[in-house]
């Protein structure tokens, strides 16, 4: 039964669950939980968590509506790497085509490198993952749960790959499967969202969100000073989507955008809002290498930015779409069964964790897009980061 619905939907007190799962850090490396929030001018509260021997990113960030809530996204989400890079199962088979096996869903429908040489003759390792509909049991490929880069002795061709997208954690297992559900969707509806002009583009008035944390949010962000555009993005499986871009004139090179998707719009909203905020202290405290020089460049030149057409007022905006659940459970089966009707095929969950504290799955889903890297460019007035 979720018990706490302030910013996110949760089965357990915020509170309750950093005292869960505080002392367990160490055993997934993770040596610190960083404040990093006063290192920006919004107020929005981000904290880092700082993993040295990953074999992914050493340091995670997470966001939220609260300085907890923030917390508890920075711990799981280097929890979820960590299991992600050290915990997927053994392969079950190896070396053995798609073509070969009795398969529910095709495989090149999974998520691929660019270029990728996959075909339904290549031979993969393969381990058991539980369709979320009906909890039947279906094969994977394991090369699309595991991440990570390590030194190998034989070649490697580039077919499928493992990324975060639908990779998530939970109080439990049912909260975890849709926490991931949400993440594919978000990706999906907002994959295509940088090739729509700006001008195409349906937004929401950020002055008339009156959802209290999301208003409370916003309010931060203007009162320091900085330009928010708040976008919606309609998915096709009725879930709120939003992308948020925000730009600040001490970074007036760099506009940065965060996104998410909620049965909840307010939820999606503050996702989004937090996700953006989130960003920009990415390159702020510089914790990324990635991060293109062109954001450093000085503000000459840049202008502020503006909303090309009107924007729609938040109720009518959002009227009719959220969607409510008493348990995660309910919720996940809700999700899985849009996400088959649309696709053909039922979601995937593979288990890396399911203990007292937490549970972490890997949720693959057929048929839904996921753009690299997730960038959501807005390419006017200003250069997108």
């Amino acid at each position: 039964m979720k018990v706490f619905f302030s910013g996110t939907h949760r089965e357990r007190p915020p509170h309750d669950t950093l005292t869960a799962i505080t002392p367990l850090l160490p055993e997934f490396g993770v040596t610190r939980l960083a404040d990093v929030t006063g290192l920006d001018v919004l107020g929005v509260p981000v904290v880092m968590s700082v993993r040295p021997l990953a074999r992914t990113l050493s340091v995670s960030q997470g966001k939220g509506a609260t300085l907890d809530l923030a917390r508890i996204s920075a711990a799981m989400e280097a929890i979820e790497l960590d299991h992600a890079e050290r915990s997927v199962p053994p392969a079950e088979l190896h070396d053995v085509p798609a073509d070969q096996l009795v398969l529910p869903y095709p495989v090149l429908a999974l998520e691929q490198h660019a270029g990728s040489l996959l075909t339904e003759g290549t031979p993969l390792d393969w381990i058991t993952a539980r369709r979320i509909g009906d909890d039947r049991e279906v094969l994977v490929p394991r090369q699309a749960v595991r991440m990570g880069r390590d030194l190998r002795d034989g070649w490697r061709s580039y077919t499928l790959t493992a990324s975060s997208n639908g990779l998530a954690s939970g109080n439990t297992r049912p909260e975890a499967v849709v926490h991931a559900l949400y993440e594919v969707i978000e990706r999906d509806a907002t994959s295509d969202l940088g090739s729509v002009p700006v001008r195409e583009r349906h937004y929401v008035d950020p002055a008339t969100v009156d959802e209290p944390y999301c208003a409370e949010l916003i309010d931060r962000i203007r009162s320091a000073g900085a330009w928010l555009e708040i976008v919606h993005a309609p998915s096709r499986f009725g879930v709120p989507a939003f992308a948020c871009y925000l730009w600040h004139e001490d970074a007036a090179a760099a506009m940065v955008v965060g996104s998410g998707a909620h049965g909840d719009a307010a939820v999606a909203l503050s996702r989004a809002i937090t996700e953006a905020a989130q960003s920009r202290l990415t390159f702020i405290a510089g914790t990324r290498d990635d991060i293109v020089a062109s954001t450093y460049l000085p503000p000459d030149g840049f202008a502020r930015p503006a909303t090309p057409v009107q924007a729609r007022p938040w109720a009518p905006a959002v009227y009719g779409t959220t969607a409510s659940y008493a348990t995660c459970a309910e919720e996940a089966a809700a999700l899985a069964a849009a996400v088959a009707a649309h696709t053909g095929h039922e979601p995937m969950a593979v288990d890396l964790a399911d203990r007292a504290e937490f549970a972490v799955v890997k949720v693959l889903c057929p048929g839904l897009t996921y753009a690299a890297r997730h960038e959501i460019p807005r390419h006017e007035e200003v250069t997108a980061a």
